[in-house]
């Protein structure tokens, strides 16, 4: 489908110059306190086995690792995990499919490269910008690599993507809400949000974090979302250093909202795992927390100025299962965290050995939603590159509707799936619709572009109603007849 010019991507290495981001802070930066942590964070097949033989927790069989080497699986991304997230794969079974690698990752390596075109939306290197919102790539790892990642691209250096430069972001950042101001530019919002990504910016030391939050607040951005997983990989790095840090940001900045979003992918990460594997209940019949997790979640929700959201996709034997999403977000809504998005897994390179097909997960994420209240409550999205399209329904079909003849007819018979453009960088196709045949088979929106009916992802009416009206001829030629 068309869609608007897409810059010339950037992808340089660019110095970060600390120095001149520190420079005549000097006080303020001597008032952040670092804390040298000990991860024991396990990468590659070679230094795994070393760690097996050290005493470390052991997921991978020998044969496994063997079949692991034999596939060439770190060409598409290395297995990596923290001591303390092995330790807890041990006890897990969804914990262990979610970090473990598999050799049938790299049977068929067909996907995106780029997943969902995000290089169209880079016109500073490290920076995406799509919505009010820009995402900021700070850092090119995490504790732990999930095997589904879709930033895989990016951690191991496949497509064109830097790390930012701080300083051409918030020159960028000015100069377009400048612009907007003006009247300059009248197809984009001002900007008023950044999301930290990467990688994972809670790896970075606190000073490294506190450059790009206090840069992003004296731009005048109003919120800053710290896209993170390591409350699940390392809850550790919650300490006292880091909140000292985070309370002299919000000390300076006591305007700027502070989101942390959180990716917790099933209840094991959350609650206490018995050695067997299981769960415990108190004398009220509540699960128990896992006590690093719960202790990071309430020292962050005990600030007004912080917000915790969770989103994960829904993966293959890892929490494809709606008793599980369930429990998940219950207990994360008692524990203080929002439930955000559940994802569709991306069309990434190797996706098909984790990827749960469309329908199945928006079935399973539906029937999740039964008993639940309307605080815990959360959304089933894809996120494409025309935005989030939360699918809406999946309409069975009636094989008696195919009499009607032609494509309308077969779409009838078959069902309808429909999407709903819940957040889209065009504001004339906010909340618009896209309409298509069921396909059950479609693991991403790919499945579905030789079966849409109506699609509101383009902007000329006429365009939009295009596949719907060739639809109808048939129908209504039968129909005269």
């Amino acid at each position: 489908m068309p869609f608007d010019h897409k810059p010339e991507p950037i992808a340089i290495s660019r110095p970060k110059e600390k120095a001149r981001t520190r420079r005549h802070k000097d006080n303020l930066y001597g008032q952040i306190s670092e804390t040298k942590f000990n991860r024991y964070v396990v990468h590659d097949i070679k230094r795994y086995r070393k760690y097996v033989e050290e005493g470390g927790a052991a997921v991978y069989s020998q044969d496994e690792l063997d079949a692991l080497e034999a596939s060439g699986i770190s060409d598409r991304l290395p297995p990596r995990a923290t001591g303390y997230y092995l330790d807890l794969a041990k006890r897990s079974t969804a914990v262990r499919n979610l970090i473990k690698a598999r050799p049938e990752e790299m049977e068929d390596l067909s996907g995106e490269k780029d997943p969902s075109n995000q290089l169209r939306y880079s016109p500073v290197p490290g920076l995406l910008h799509k919505y009010e919102l820009c995402l900021i790539y700070v850092v090119r790892t995490c504790s732990s690599w999930c095997r589904y990642c879709y930033r895989s691209d990016f951690l191991t250096g496949k497509t064109e993507k830097d790390t930012a430069s701080i300083h051409e972001i918030t020159d960028y950042i000015q100069s377009h809400n400048a612009k907007v101001g003006a009247g300059e530019i009248t197809d984009k919002p001002r900007i008023r949000e950044a999301l930290l990504s990467g990688g994972d910016p809670m790896v970075l030391s606190n000073r490294n974090l506190f450059d790009y939050l206090n840069a992003l607040a004296e731009a005048g951005l109003e919120i800053i979302r710290i896209g993170t997983k390591e409350m699940a990989f390392f809850p550790e790095r919650f300490d006292d250093n880091f909140f000292e840090m985070l309370d002299l940001f919000h000390e300076l900045h006591p305007h700027v909202l502070v989101a942390f979003m959180v990716h917790f992918t099933h209840p094991d990460e959350v609650l206490h795992v018995t050695e067997g594997g299981e769960w415990v209940r108190d004398e009220h019949g509540r699960f128990l927390r896992n006590r690093l997790v719960e202790s990071a979640a309430q020292r962050l929700r005990s600030r007004a100025f912080v917000t915790l959201e969770n989103q994960t996709p829904i993966i293959d034997s890892v929490n494809d299962n709606a008793d599980v999403l369930r429990i998940l977000q219950q207990e994360l809504k008692r524990m203080g965290v929002n439930n955000h998005y559940y994802f569709q897994c991306r069309e990434i390179e190797g996706f098909r050995a984790f990827a749960v097909p469309v329908e199945t997960a928006w079935k399973i994420h539906a029937d999740s939603q039964h008993g639940l209240s309307g605080i815990e409550r959360s959304r089933f999205a894809l996120s494409t590159e025309a935005g989030k399209m939360e699918l809406v329904s999946v309409i069975e079909g009636d094989e008696r509707l195919a009499s009607i003849g032609g494509p309308l007819g077969e779409a009838l018979a078959d069902g309808l799936v429909i999407f709903r453009l819940h957040r889209t960088p065009y504001e004339n196709r906010q909340s618009d619709l896209v309409i298509a045949r069921r396909n059950p088979d479609a693991l991403w929106i790919t499945g579905y572009e030789d079966r849409i009916l109506y699609d509101g992802r383009r902007e000329d009416a006429q365009d939009k109603f295009g596949p719907l009206l060739a639809a109808l001829g048939p129908a209504l030629l039968n129909a005269a007849e």
